[in-house]
């Protein structure tokens, strides 16, 4: 069975204010999408125990991309040997695990609501007559006991299909930390999005990327501007998302990098950095971080990204024929850089 996996445990922070106009947000009413929401932690735990080779055995039939991810990956166990599942589904911390999972995610209709919606806009955007057509993936929820937030594969049905560990969105008050203190995917600036409402955005986020591959280069602009582009078109998919949680910020550090644009601009500018491909020196200011070094301090980490985000902008209102497909398609970055004509605020 061919499987395309991609394991990520996720890192974007919480929220603030975007207040698009809905003159900007396209009607997609009429356009249909067909996913469907599995619910494997619910149907694991729900397994009769004193009839486990059975029933286990129709779960694993019902589900078998999924199954062979999850028992072979995520809880690798013998399935040879039910007693090994049967001791993890009665260990007390997985009860307790699965009960707060239950209890935070009793009502999932919301977020599959919100899915449906990212899904309708992605055909919206991306669908082209002439090319192809793009298929809402599925959903499969899962515990992992804090091991796996999101990752993507290739289901039974030949569609992509999008893992989402419900056990690292549990909620900012959560206590992550003392899982493992010395774990630094449980950093503060890290957890505060471990909730219900970063999901639909990291799973997005996730489904982006792959569509998008890599950057063209080590270059600092190379990076910004793709990242850009994945920020430009997570907005367009999610457009009544907040900033903040687009951009994995809270409400205070959105507002600072938008009221300080052209003092980013000067300070990439004065240390050189725009052509640097050395990852240590711009790492900081493309991946997630808690800041941005040698920036003040109330600057949080990422902030070359936020300007590749209104350099695209940018060049897509230069661009206004240009769609979300050739937007993804044109590797230049120094192309849409010259193109766009941005200039930072003052």
């Amino acid at each position: 069975m061919k499987m395309k996996i991609i394991l990520l445990l996720s890192i974007l922070v919480i929220f603030s204010c975007s207040d698009p106009s809905s003159e900007d947000i396209p009607d997609v009413s009429h356009i249909s999408e067909s996913h469907q929401l599995v619910r494997f932690e619910q149907s694991l735990f729900g397994l009769d125990t004193n009839n486990l080779d059975t029933e286990l055995k129709a779960l694993i039939d019902k589900h078998p991309a999924f199954s062979e991810l999850f028992f072979t990956n995520i809880f690798p166990i013998d399935l040879e040997d039910p007693q090994a599942l049967k001791t993890i589904l009665a260990a007390e911390s997985m009860i307790k695990l699965k009960d707060t999972t239950e209890f935070v995610f009793k009502n999932f209709s919301r977020i599959d609501n919100e899915f449906s919606k990212a899904f309708k806009y992605l055909k919206y955007y991306f669908n082209s007559p002439k090319g192809k057509q793009l298929e809402a993936p599925n959903l499969y929820t899962f515990i992992s006991e804090f091991g796996y937030q999101r990752f993507l594969f290739q289901d039974e049905t030949g569609k992509d299909a999008i893992g989402i560990g419900l056990d690292l969105f549990l909620g900012g008050d959560y206590p992550y930390k003392a899982i493992d203190p010395t774990n630094p995917a449980f950093s503060e600036y890290l957890t505060r999005s471990f909730n219900k409402e970063h999901l639909v955005k990291k799973c997005m986020e996730l489904y982006i990327e792959d569509l998008m591959g890599p950057a063209p280069g080590n270059r600092m602009l190379d990076q910004m501007i793709h990242n850009g582009k994945k920020l430009y078109v997570l907005d367009k998919i999610l457009p009544t998302t907040h900033d903040s949680i687009l951009l994995g910020y809270t409400a205070g550090q959105v507002e600072w990098v938008d009221q300080n644009q052209l003092e980013m601009w000067a300070f990439f500018l004065k240390e050189e950095l725009f052509y640097e491909a050395n990852s240590l020196k711009i790492s900081k200011y493309i991946n997630p971080s808690p800041n941005s070094p040698k920036m003040p301090e109330s600057a949080p980490g990422m902030t070359a990204n936020f300007l590749g985000w209104k350099i695209v902008e940018a060049y897509m209102k230069k661009n206004p024929s240009l769609d979300m497909i050739k937007l993804i398609k044109e590797k230049n970055a120094q192309k849409i850089l010259d193109e766009s004509k941005f200039k930072p605020r003052k």
